[in-house]
């Protein structure tokens, strides 16, 4: 008798908990429904987004600069953290927009992907700073560079040298000299 009361008493109490374990069931069912979905869109869309790249590329070698201009400036637009740094490296590489204001809008929207890890977004500001050398002042410039010399940044040497070379340059040997120390100093400990 107690074995068929135990059992009876397992059977009731699912009975009783049958809706709350479909419910759970069903909850799983509809999340992995979900994954499955999105998953599957951003397959997609990466497949999209890498055709307009290979096809903006196609251009710049027909010489259809304007063409793939448009393509490579929706690509970052999009913010995708793979393709938006290529499209924009493209852009400045074949100097596809003349425009240096037009093209530092375009590094702060690919700074500002928060998919990519900080040291990338580092290197995607060294090269924003390179960039921007040409046509801002010093200030600017440091403005950019300052917190990457100031973190524990693999790029900081890179950011320190990049200043050096920008100093000599301007023949501001005092300043340039300061960033040398900077550098040895580092590299010192």
């Amino acid at each position: 008798l107690e074995k068929k009361d135990k059992l009876k008493l397992i059977i009731s109490k699912i009975k009783e908990n049958s809706k709350l374990f479909f419910s759970i069931i069903l909850i799983i069912l509809i999340t992995l429904i979900v994954m499955i979905f999105f998953e599957s869109k951003q397959k997609k869309q990466n497949a999209l987004i890498s055709e307009e790249f290979n096809k903006a590329k196609i251009l710049i070698k027909n010489d259809k600069k304007n063409e793939s201009f448009i393509i490579l400036e929706e690509i970052v637009n999009r913010k995708h953290k793979f393709y938006s740094p290529l499209s924009l490296y493209l852009i400045v590489d074949f100097e596809l927009e003349k425009n240096h204001e037009i093209i530092a809008k375009l590094f702060d929207k690919v700074i500002s992907i928060k998919k990519i890890d900080k040291e990338n977004i580092n290197l995607i500001k060294i090269k924003k700073a390179l960039f921007l050398s040409n046509y801002y002042g010093e200030q600017e410039v440091l403005k950019i560079l300052n917190p990457i010399i100031n973190s524990d940044s693999i790029w900081r040497s890179n950011a320190i040298q990049i200043l050096i070379d920008y100093f000599s340059i301007k023949g501001d040997s005092l300043k340039a000299d300061q960033y040398t120390k900077l550098l040895n100093k580092k590299d010192s400990k």
